[in-house]
Order: structure tokens, then sequence, then C-alpha cells
């Protein structure tokens, strides 16, 4: 199906794009063109806003020597007497409760006399209290107090780790679409298929539907059929165009993913 076009317009331009052998040279009207048809610069933004944050958050209020209190809820972890120094209320607070800081003192059966610090969500002891101190006997410094934890934060803290995680998974996507369009401009391979179906979904970008379009390549009619998915309205409506005329259509597909398209006259 050739793709007519007059002298110096974009179609032109298009027709000798796709007539070009890959890797072909983008230019800048169409890379621009495809990147519309991508997730936009201000959903990598935000990602990167969503990772920042949440790797300060995470950094802040993980437990990340939480291995610690592994290791102290050991069978053979050893206790003795403790006398608590001070108790210090901290920035943090977990399910609306303050969260406490102890310094803490105890004598090893080897006459060590050791200091430790531990965390408690809520008030446990006060400053001159007695305690039970629990600690590793072949690490006296690892030690806590009965009932209290290494690590300011608790096992619950590593919800905040799903922040950077959102961030992180926005700026791939957005940053991997982008480069995925460019990819398929540069060495996609040209095909010819018809459009067989232009399916409304349930999903909606910028307060519009999401539709499926199915493709069928004309050089492999017997084959699965290509999926495309679309919520721009000038593509939605060009793929029902072409449905309904039946004429087909050009696609850029990546030779090792049939399943990664691109509709090249969408871009003019």
């Amino acid at each position: 199906m050739p793709l007519e076009a007059a002298p110096g317009s974009r179609d032109e331009l298009l027709a000798s794009f796709l007539a070009s052998p890959a890797p072909r040279t983008v230019p800048n009207e169409l890379a621009k063109a495809a990147n519309r048809q991508a997730p936009s610069l201000a959903l990598a933004l935000m990602g990167g806003v969503f990772l920042a944050f949440g790797l300060a958050f995470g950094w802040a209020f993980v437990p990340w020597n939480i291995g610690e209190d592994w290791a102290l809820n050991s069978s053979d972890t050893a206790s003795a007497p403790a006398k608590v120094v001070s108790a210090d209320r901290t920035n943090l607070s977990l399910n609306k409760r303050r969260v406490y800081r102890y310094e803490f003192t105890f004598t090893t059966p080897a006459g060590g006399r050791m200091r430790g610090a531990c965390y408690t969500t809520g008030s446990r002891w006060g400053a001159g209290d007695s305690a039970v101190a629990q600690y590793r006997p072949d690490r006296p410094a690892l030690c806590r107090l009965a009932g209290a934890r290494r690590t300011e934060g608790d096992a619950s803290s590593f919800f905040v780790l799903l922040f950077p995680a959102i961030g992180a998974a926005l700026v791939l996507w957005a940053v991997g679409a982008r480069r995925g369009l460019r990819r398929l401009l540069e060495r996609g391979e040209v095909a010819e298929a018809r459009v067989i179906g232009v399916e409304a979904t349930n999903l909606r970008v910028n307060k519009q539907t999401v539709y499926r379009i199915l493709l069928q390549r004309t050089d492999n009619p017997g084959g699965p059929a290509l999926s495309l998915r679309r919520h721009q309205t000038n593509i939605v409506d060009f793929a029902r165009q072409r449905r309904d005329s039946h004429q087909p259509v050009f696609i850029l597909c990546h030779p090792a993913k049939p399943g990664d398209i691109l509709l090249p006259e969408t871009l003019i």
C-alpha cells in the first residue's frame, strides 16, 4: 500500500522515512509527534519527586537494622538486670503513639559494664527505672531492654518504601515508553495491517477512555492479532476510520517483540 504524498508535505516526509532502511534517522518532527503518544515528562517528574521524598523518608524511618532485633530474638540470648538512664520522646509517631528512646546500663557476668539504647512505641519506662537487658553473649554491645526494639521504627515502617517504589516505577515507565517509541522509529519493521477492532477498556487516562486497537498483518492473515492501547482521540478516530473503510494501515513493530507497535500515520 503506497503512501500517497504531495511534494514537500508531511506525508512525503513520512513516506521517505518509512522507505529508508533501518536504523533510520528520525526527523525531529516525527520524534516530537511520537513523544506526544508517550507518558508525559510531567509524569516522570512526579515520579522523581515521589522517589526522592520516599528515599528521604525511608532513610529516616525504615528499620534498616531490624536484623539486630532478629538476632536478639534467638533462644540463646542472655539477659541481665538493667537500669534506665534516660527516657526521651522522639519526633516519630506510629499509629498515633509517640516513639520513645531509652538509654540503659547493665553489667555482664564477666564484669563488663555496658551501655545501650532502644525504642518502644508508647512510654514503658522512666529514668531510674529497673528493667531487664537482653544481649548477645558473643557481642554484649548488641543489646536492648526486654520488650523494646533496636530500631526507632518498627516493621510497619517498611510501608514507606512504597513511595520510592511507586516513584521509580513511574520514572521507568515514562522513560521506557519514550525509549521504546524511539526504538520503533529507528529500527522497527515496516509492515501493513488491517484494523479489525477498536474496543473500549475500563481504563482512563486524563479523563479519556483507553481503547484497544486490534490489528491483523496482511502478510500473515492467519496469525495472531496484534494489540495496541491508546487514549488519544486522533489515534482512536484514525483506527475507526480505517476499520470502517477496510483500508490497511502501516505499522512499525519491534522485530523481537511483535507486541510493540506504532501507527506511524498518526504522527502526521
